[in-house]
C-alpha cells in the first residue's frame, strides 16, 4: 500500500440513536445507561457495530480503510468474513444513485488495512460514499485514506428522523454476505433515511427494559420483528406491555408488528409449522386488543411472502441469504412508505 495517504479518522458513526456522549464507544448500539438494565447477552450484541455507516465525499482516485477488530474469529460457519467483521463501500453514480463500489475483509483481528478503490474514474466535484461496518464484531478506530493531493469531507449526521428497527439475528444482519445487503442496511437506501438497527440475535424477547431503552428515540417509525426468537407464552405475555411502554412516550409514532419468516425447511416439520402459528396467533391477539381500544397507528405484517415461495431465501432455513433479505425489503419497502 502507497505510503502517501492522509488518514481521516471517521469518528463518530451513523445509524444509531444516541449521541456519542450517551454511549461508551462511538460505536456501540445502545447508550451507556442501558448497561446493566437489558439482559446481559443483548448489552454485548448492541457493541456489534451493525448496521452502523459513514457518509463523506471525496475527489480520490483511490480509497483505502483501516479498522481495528477485537481478537478472535473474523468469521462464522454461515457468514463469510466479509459481513461479520468487513467493510462495505457504495458510491454515487453520475445521476446521484448510490451503488455498490467495493468491500473489504480482514484476515485475522487486530488493525487491519485495505485498499477499497483504486483507479476511480473521474466525476464532477466530490463523489458521496458511504461506509458500512461489521456485522456482527466490534469495530473501533476506523479511519479512511485518500492520496495527499485529495480532497474529503466527512458529512454531518442526516437531520431526517430515522426508522428504529427492533428484531433478532434477522435485523442483526445473519446471514448476509456483506454489510450493505442486512435489511436495515438496504431498507435505509431505498428509503433514503436512516435505519436504526436494532438486531440482537437470538435475543430479540420484548422484554420491557429494552422497550424502556427505546422509547427514548424519536424514530418516524417503529418496526417490532421479536417472534423468530420467542415462544408463543412470551408473545402473549409481553407484546402487548412493549407495546403501551413505547405509547407511553409515543402515543401517535406508527409501530409497524411484524411476524415471523417461516422456516423454509418448515413444510416438512410439523412441530416447527405448529410453533409459526402459535407465535402469531397471540401477536395477532395483542393487535386486535390494543386496536379495539383505539391505537389506530399500530400495524401488522404478516408473514405470507416474506422469503418468497421457493424456499430458497436462506442459508439454513432460518437466516435469509442476500436473496432473502432483498425479497423482505421489497415487502417492507410500501408498507414502511405508507406509514411515513
Amino acid at each position: 500500500m502507497p505510503n502517501d495517504y492522509r488518514w481521516y479518522e471517521l469518528g463518530e458513526p451513523e445509524g444509531r440513536g444516541w449521541p456519542a456522549s450517551d454511549t461508551k464507544r462511538l460505536t456501540d448500539r445502545l447508550p451507556a445507561r442501558a448497561e446493566g438494565v437489558v439482559p446481559d447477552v443483548v448489552w454485548g450484541l448492541s457493541r456489534m457495530s451493525a448496521g452502523l455507516y459513514y457518509r463523506f465525499r471525496t475527489d480520490a482516485t483511490e480509497i483505502a480503510a483501516r479498522w481495528t477488530l477485537p481478537d478472535g474469529p473474523v468469521a462464522m460457519p454461515h457468514m463469510p468474513a466479509s459481513s461479520v467483521s468487513g467493510l462495505d463501500l457504495y458510491a454515487e453514480d453520475d445521476h446521484g444513485r448510490l451503488r455498490w463500489a467495493s468491500w473489504a475483509a480482514p484476515a485475522e483481528g487486530g488493525t487491519n488495512t485495505a485498499v477499497l478503490l483504486s483507479e476511480i474514474r473521474p466525476f464532477d466535484g466530490m463523489r458521496e460514499y458511504r461506509l458500512y461496518l461489521p456485522l456482527f464484531n466490534q469495530a473501533d478506530e476506523i479511519a479512511v485514506g485518500v492520496p495527499e493531493q485529495s480532497r474529503l469531507e466527512i458529512l454531518e449526521r442526516d437531520p431526517v428522523a430515522p426508522i428504529a428497527y427492533y428484531g433478532t439475528s434477522i435485523v442483526h444482519g445473519a446471514a448476509a454476505s456483506r454489510c450493505g445487503m442486512a435489511m436495515p442496511a438496504q431498507l435505509g437506501r431505498r428509503l433514503d433515511r436512516p435505519v436504526l438497527g436494532l438486531g440482537f440475535s437470538g435475543n430479540a424477547k420484548m422484554e420491557i427494559e429494552l422497550a424502556d431503552v427505546l422509547a427514548d428515540l424519536d424514530p418516524a417509525v417503529y418496526l417490532i420483528d421479536c417472534l423468530p426468537n420467542m415462544t408463543a407464552e412470551q408473545v402473549a405475555e409481553r407484546a402487548e406491555p412493549f407495546v403501551r411502554r413505547l405509547r407511553v412516550d409515543h402515543p401517535r409514532t406508527p409501530i409497524l408488528l411484524i411476524e415471523d419468516r417461516t422456516l423454509t425447511n418448515a413444510w416438512i416439520r410439523t412441530e416447527v409449522l405448529d410453533a409459526h402459528r402459535a407465535r402469531r396467533a397471540e401477536l395477532a391477539a395483542a393487535y386486535r386488543l390494543l386496536r379495539a381500544e383505539g391505537d389506530t397507528n399500530l400495524h401488522y405484517l404478516g408473514h405470507d411472502q416474506l422469503l418468497g415461495d421457493d424456499d430458497e431465501g436462506t442459508v439454513d432455513s432460518s437466516h435469509p441469504t442476500d436473496l432473502g433479505f432483498t425479497r423482505m425489503v421489497d415487502l417492507l419497502e410500501p408498507r414502511v412508505k405508507a406509514l411515513l
